[in-house]
């Protein structure tokens, strides 16, 4: 007797593969695809597709991230020592003082300074803005409203430190600064940096210990970047869908189309079950596009977070 979770993952493939999620101009969409793509992407995992046409991946090879050091951390590309500080290209504005350290699993990873922006400027003076730094500042105090630096984009008037879009390409970032002259061009204007979640470089241990990113109700796991992740616990299982085979749930990395939560090991279909701890309370996690479960809070008119054993 075929076994029916054989047949439901060829289901499911069948589907990723004939049923593309294309625009109406036959563009792909990506924001219609399963699975923490976006996740994927940041940490440099190699995308399978069903077919040369497919829009969605139905898998990802993330054999990349096997094999590190535990002694050393790795962001975009490079390979930090111990003690090594964040290199300038790698770096946002608001990556400060970013060192590769020990961290409390024995692995080595990124600790940033934390970043407090917020201050308010005294009466009659305002904080200054620039492209290249992460906080506004520094600042400015004129004697007289018209010693401010004004810039006229479009029509209209922007005082020193305004941001603004220029019509002509609205992909740029813009500042409005003394000495620009109408043309957006840096210092003044720059293209904005690639969306990036910085999953290596903030959250590190996660992918050590195969957690796996959690999304709140409202986010897209296809587009936007996790808040939280949940690791695997003593209590966690993996649940098969209804008329499946059931399994231990042991780790068998060598599998085409299976999950990794931890040592546990997920096919095409299967759900974690929730509430095991905090992290996990109305969370659904379900194997999707592996080799990472997809998770996701559930919404609160489903599920109430406050409703869940004692974890103490």
């Amino acid at each position: 007797m075929v076994n029916p979770q054989y047949i439901y993952t060829l289901i499911y493939l069948y589907v990723c593969i004939i049923f593309n999620d294309f625009s109406a101009d036959g563009a792909c969409d990506k924001s219609k695809c399963k699975g923490p793509l976006k996740y994927y992407e940041d940490i440099n995992c190699v995308p399978t597709y069903g077919s040369e046409d497919s829009c969605c991946p139905i898998k990802y090879n993330c054999q990349n991230l096997e094999g590190r050091s535990a002694e050393k951390c790795y962001f975009n590309g490079h390979v930090y020592n111990m003690g090594e500080t964040l290199r300038e290209e790698d770096a946002k504005p608001c990556d400060i003082n970013c060192v590769c350290g020990p961290s409390l699993y024995g692995r080595s990873r990124f600790s940033c300074a934390i970043v407090d922006c917020f201050h308010r400027p005294e009466p009659g003076c305002y904080l200054k803005q620039s492209l290249n730094q992460c906080c506004p500042g520094p600042e400015i105090c004129p004697e007289r409203d018209t010693d401010i630096p004004r810039c006229t984009v479009d029509g209209k008037t922007y005082l020193d430190g305004q941001r603004f879009t220029p019509q002509s390409d609205p992909t740029l970032n813009c500042v409005c600064s003394e000495g620009y002259e109408g043309k957006n061009v840096e210092p003044f204007c720059k293209q904005p940096e690639p969306f990036s979640c910085d999953v290596e470089l903030r959250h590190s241990d996660d992918i050590y210990n195969n957690c796996t990113p959690v999304f709140y109700s409202s986010q897209n796991p296809a587009t936007d970047c996790n808040f939280f992740s949940r690791c695997q616990n003593e209590n966690d299982k993996v649940v098969k869908p209804e008329g499946a085979t059931a399994t231990t749930g042991v780790s068998n990395s060598g599998a085409d189309f299976t999950c990794r939560f931890g040592n546990l090991t997920m096919n095409v279909g299967d759900e974690l079950n929730s509430g095991t701890e905090y992290s996990s309370v109305c969370v659904k996690c379900i194997c999707e596009v592996p080799p990472l479960p997809t998770c996701q809070r559930l919404p609160d008119n489903e599920c109430d977070v406050t409703v869940h054993p004692n974890f103490d």
